[in-house]
């Protein structure tokens, strides 16, 4: 039995996803109030069953003027941790949530009973890792990571599975490629960047590979890069694929007992308006306005944790704008793309001695890892992942056109022709409040734009979340941090 290791600092692993839906008769579409662009084959209604202990505020006005200290953009990870660390210091704070829920690219979707996860599942390097004690003070339960547990590694061109010394070999192999590649980087002139996948073609090991071999390390390259960023070897920057600082070591925790029962916590009973929309922030030295519509609010400061994807897309306006320097940032990174659709079956038919499947295919970055949700949920369901260009490119196609790629891929891999009784897939690449899944380092970017993000752009209005941070950037626990390191900056200021 082959256990999959872990290759450097984890990201952010299943941020997002998309949602398609029930059972394999009809076929009727819908969108929930979430916008998480979440669809469903059954006649039933797709909705987020999620609870919130917050109450959304009700204002029939068209100008809520009321000052508060502090005004958050985002129900997310780091908007409920900034609003913890205020009002634990006295501030009074007000979250402004464009979702009918707490959590943003968190997401315990629960028509199935028990939650599954559409957004952050795992709880990456858990040893001092604050998440886990936050888990336990909500009661949030967690699972061995099936990725550190049993694999079988199939490859479905060749019609068999790998043995386990086959398989360690293939991941000491593409880890021997990985770092040498980021010893290289560290010899390489900064001005002189170029793709992790330029690199890769001209290390010598790689040119070596025969056809055959190269499809094998390029399905283990789609897990171990293309899954961790959500982008491509071709997409990302040689020189700052490695770049930033883990804070935590460790193994993994796969989160089985509702993640959004953390942000539900750290929130409390924080006034928060929920499907609300912000399209204006007005900040000057007296402080900020912030519109949605025509309703307006005013803070002394404003806090705005909304995705990368959200402000690159320019959905809020700054008046004035944002100064050069922070939208050369921006500039300087991207949001990659994790999708997963989620089957339930009328009964487990794989082997449930393994916790993890590998799958290498003819095309190697498609379909490459199926998680069983048989054990950790008790829910006879396969989760299976794509990532990049090919998640950005599923997210076109409709449910059933996804739904025949994933049941052929089945059937190669695991010789069976199951009855799906449900489905869930995310399209969060299409969600107008995330537009991807979480950020990465392109060709010609800098690490160091995180650094300046994270730099307060006035007295009154800051920027938060996990890509704003070089501490473990695109992880849960990197956007919690981001929160409170921000939060911190706002009372060092007002």
């Amino acid at each position: 039995m082959n256990q999959r290791r872990q290759f450097g600092r984890l990201l952010l692993h299943s941020l997002i996803l998309a949602s398609c839906g029930s059972a394999a008769t009809t076929t009727t579409t819908t969108t929930d109030t979430n916008t998480d662009t979440t669809t469903n084959t059954d006649t039933t209604t797709n909705t987020d069953t999620t609870t919130n202990t917050t109450t959304p505020l009700k204002s029939g006005s068209t100008n809520d003027a009321t000052a508060v200290d502090v005004l958050i953009i985002g129900a997310g990870m780091a908007g409920v941790a900034a609003a913890s660390t205020l009002r634990a210091a006295g501030k009074t704070v007000l979250i402004l949530e464009a979702r009918n829920r707490i959590g943003g690219r968190m997401w315990s979707w629960r028509n199935w009973g028990a939650p599954v996860e559409l957004g952050a599942n795992w709880i990456e390097t858990s040893k001092g890792n604050p998440l886990v004690k936050l888990a336990k003070d909500a009661g949030v339960a967690t699972h061995a990571d099936p990725e550190e547990a049993d694999e079988l590694f199939i490859d479905t061109v060749e019609g068999r599975s790998l043995s386990e010394s086959e398989a360690e070999e293939l991941y000491d192999q593409i880890e021997s490629m990985l770092d040498a590649l980021i010893d290289a980087a560290e010899e390489r002139d900064p001005d002189q960047d170029t793709s992790l996948r330029d690199a890769l073609n001209d290390l010598p090991a790689y040119k070596k590979l025969d056809d055959n071999r190269r499809r094998l390390i390029e399905s283990v390259l789609t897990q171990v890069v293309s899954d961790e960023f959500g982008a491509e070897a071709d997409k990302l920057s040689w020189l700052g694929y490695d770049a930033g600082e883990a804070a935590y070591s460790g193994g993994n925790q796969f989160v089985i007992g509702g993640y959004d029962g953390i942000p539900t916590m750290l929130a409390g009973d924080t006034p928060i308006e929920y499907e609300t929309i912000v399209d204006k922030i007005s900040w000057n030295n007296d402080g900020v306005q912030v519109s949605a519509g025509d309703r307006v609010w005013e803070a002394n400061a404003v806090i705005v944790t909304v995705p990368l994807g959200v402000l690159k897309a320019q959905s809020i306006a700054f008046e004035p704008a944002l100064p050069a320097k922070y939208t050369d940032a921006l500039a300087q990174l991207e949001m990659g793309l994790l999708d997963r659709c989620v089957m339930k079956f009328d009964e487990v038919f794989w082997d449930t001695e393994y916790t993890t499947f590998s799958v290498a295919g003819p095309d190697p970055a498609a379909w490459y890892q199926f998680v069983p949700l048989n054990g950790p949920l008790g829910i006879p369901a396969l989760a299976a992942f794509n990532s990049g260009s090919k998640a950005w490119d599923l997210e076109t196609k409709s449910d059933d056109e996804i739904k025949a790629e994933m049941l052929a891929v089945i059937k190669a891999a695991f010789d069976a022709e199951p009855t799906v009784v449900d489905m869930v897939i995310t399209r969060w690449g299409q969600d107008p409040f995330a537009r991807g899944a979480y950020s990465y380092v392109p060709v010609g970017g800098s690490i160091d734009a995180r650094n300046q993000l994270a730099e307060p752009v006035s007295d009154q209005l800051y920027l938060a979340g996990e890509a704003y941070t070089n501490t473990d950037p695109s992880s849960v626990h990197g956007a919690y941090n981001s929160g409170i390191a921000t939060a911190k900056q706002v009372l060092e200021r007002l």
